[in-house]
């Protein structure tokens, strides 16, 4: 029998929590002897675990590479043989395509992967790597067991799409997360060179290091599909479910991302890493003068300034409504007071301009306001994301979902409710290197 990785990550995860809150308590205090030796065997299942699943990655890949087509047991009656399409050179497709329609042939054919591949090979040619794609997953679980994992190929299609649907992934590290979790080291403080003269001893200074540490996160997309349009073979369907699978992702994470706490089930986003000397309020009110602008936003660039920071990727982060606010400002006689906001890329004070809607415009601003913003600013070679590319499709035709606050049942309007399953974290590896003005009401 195989091994279920999925499975294994899942018991690893579970030891993982134990381990972590008695390793919280041996901080503290000191562990009995019960307590002492449950840690001492978590750690080694722990240790073990991870051995397994990367064994059983290995055998998964080597067994995806090698797949080829079960032969059938008997030559089926003629009459009984779908109409398949000949194989033949393949146009050039939009990226994630092939993703969306392996999610199709899975859910038509109700998880069964040998069903799904007979359904792919109808629909699009033996040849087609979708085929193959499903050869691929046949060494891996079914959905009985948690979903259909997606091979490597079509995962990495995902995470490339999301890049231009979002704004902390994209102009974030992007790092990969083998077997759930991971530790970073992370500096605080470099270390320093120093001339010295001959017979001189050489200046030492210590370095600040720290970790980081990452935990696989899981995030879900719901697409609900209807019944007749999973069995067509059109592109334009198999777009729509890629594109629907894709802003799910992409909604999720970057409001997580930048704004998640960190308790339950989400990431910590980056609002929660900006150090607090490093929080300013605006001033103001709705409509500040430039002077208080420029004072305010000299702010965020002087914490970062006397905290050293490269500024290899500096970029500031409002919302639509600050934005333009701040491109439309005039000056008593009618010039535009931030010509580098009116660019197509745009910039402020000579640095970038992101545009992200994802800030909200209803934050307690004071006095009884509730239409308080955020104005981020940071150098995003420390925003680091970190992904597992462990992707998982199921599917249930008897689920219900929410369309704003109204629940409705996939089976009494002949869906099937699509969730692709992803795992993540976020975090940064040095925190000054964020800065953030708070209470903003600039164009309310």
């Amino acid at each position: 029998m195989r091994p279920d990785i999925a499975g294994l990550r899942q018991e690893r995860a579970k030891a993982m929590e134990k381990f972590d809150g008695l390793a919280a308590q041996a901080g503290l205090r000191t562990l009995t002897d019960e307590e002492q030796a449950e840690f001492d065997q978590l750690e080694t299942d722990i240790k073990g675990f991870d051995g397994r699943i990367r064994a059983a990655e290995r055998a998964q890949a080597l067994r995806a590479s090698t797949a080829i087509p079960a032969p059938a047991a008997q030559e089926p009656a003629p009459a009984a043989v779908p109409p398949t399409v000949p194989a033949q050179a393949r146009a050039q497709e939009e990226p994630g395509v092939d993703l969306a329609r392996y999610t199709r042939a899975i859910v038509a054919a109700r998880g069964n992967l040998t069903s799904a591949r007979e359904w792919a090979v109808a629909q699009f040619g033996e040849g087609h790597p979708v085929v193959a794609d499903i050869g691929a997953a046949m060494q891996t679980n079914d959905m009985s067991s948690g979903g259909v994992f997606v091979p490597e190929r079509l995962s990495t299609q995902l995470i490339q799409l999301l890049y231009p649907r979002t704004v902390i992934r994209r102009i974030s590290r992007v790092v990969p997360l083998v077997g759930g979790t991971d530790t970073i080291p992370t500096v605080e403080k470099g270390v320093n060179a120093y001339y010295i003269g001959e017979g001189d001893d050489i200046t030492t200074d210590e370095p600040s290091f720290g970790a980081l540490s990452f935990k696989e996160r899981e995030i879900a997309s719901l697409v609900p599909l209807s019944n007749k349009l999973i069995r067509l073979a059109s592109v334009g369907i198999d777009m729509y479910v890629r594109d629907m699978l894709v802003q799910g992702f992409a909604q999720a994470e970057d409001g997580a991302f930048l704004r998640g706490t960190g308790v339950g089930a989400g990431p910590k986003g980056l609002r929660y890493y900006v150090p607090a000397a490093n929080i300013y309020d605006a001033t103001g009110g709705n409509a500040p003068t430039a002077v208080q602008i420029d004072s305010d936003s000299r702010k965020l660039l002087l914490a970062l300034s006397t905290a050293e920071i490269p500024m290899i990727n500096p970029r500031w982060l409002m919302h639509d409504r600050v934005f333009l606010y701040l491109q439309d400002l005039r000056d008593p006689n009618g010039n535009i007071v931030y010509p580098g906001l009116q660019a197509a890329q745009p910039t402020f004070r000579g640095y970038a301009v992101e545009r992200f809607n994802r800030i909200p415009v209803n934050l307690d601003a004071g006095s009884g306001n509730l239409d308080g913003s955020e104005i981020y600013f940071g150098d995003f070679t420390f925003s680091m994301v970190a992904d597992s590319y462990a992707i998982r499709i199921d599917a249930n035709e008897a689920a219900a979902y929410k369309v704003g606050n109204e629940m409705v049942s996939a089976y009494s309007r002949n869906q099937t409710l699509i969730r692709g399953l992803a795992g993540h974290d976020y975090g940064v590896s040095r925190s000054k290197a964020f800065a953030m003005l708070n209470k903003v009401r600039w164009g309310a």
